[in-house]
């Protein structure tokens, strides 16, 4: 069984996306754990809003390969696309960050929003 970390960003209708995201990654995985939410300022380049973040644990027998498409595959379907990126919209972001002990996202696994929700799901 893999074992991954999930990091879920949305900065458009927040909420809805959000729950949204939920739905489609429940259908996906049989056994998902996610994190308090917490709201952030985006890093980087300028967005449009404030993000509402949030992380999941799955658990699943499925490759690494099929799982990141099919992360992709949920944020077009909520709406996500690369021209809204340039107007600072994001409507859903879901990453692979660690698959089973492999760090996928070096870059990301130190930001705030990742260290202050992993304790909360812990719990």
């Amino acid at each position: 069984m893999n074992k991954a970390l999930l990091s879920i960003g949305t900065n458009e209708d927040r909420e809805a996306n959000l729950a949204l995201c939920h739905q489609m990654l429940n259908d996906l995985f049989e056994e998902i754990n996610y994190s308090e939410t917490s709201i952030t300022s985006p890093y980087g380049i300028t967005y449009k809003n404030d993000f509402l973040n949030q992380l999941a644990v799955i658990y699943t027998n499925k490759e690494k390969e099929k799982i990141a498409l099919s992360l992709k595959e949920i944020e077009k379907k909520i709406g996500r696309k690369e021209e809204d990126k340039v107007k600072g919209i994001v409507k859903i972001d879901i990453d692979l960050v660690i698959w089973n002990d492999e760090v996928l996202k070096p870059g990301d696994i130190s930001r705030s929003y990742i260290t202050e929700l992993l304790p909360s799901l812990q719990k």
